[in-house]
């Protein structure tokens, strides 16, 4: 049941990871279209979720490495 449940943390924060993460491009990718004249909003909002993206999809990939290399110590928080 533990393994399973550590499964799904890993997996749901990927997935949310990597939702933020395209979330962030496709806000900076609106820059290009006419119409938008709040240039630095976009920027910086989509800058932000770029970074946060990559750090949420960092720590999943550091928990499933531990998980995966001390998984008989059951040592994973």
């Amino acid at each position: 049941m533990k393994t399973v449940l550590r499964l799904a943390i890993l997996f749901i924060s990927a997935l949310a990871g990597l939702w933020i993460l395209g979330h962030g491009i496709a806000l900076v990718a609106l820059i290009r279209a006419p119409g938008h004249a709040d240039v630095v909003r976009l920027l910086v909002e989509g800058t932000g979720l770029i970074a946060a993206g990559i750090c949420v999809l960092s720590v999943a990939l550091e928990q499933f490495e531990c998980w995966r290399t001390h998984r008989k110590d059951d040592s994973l928080l």
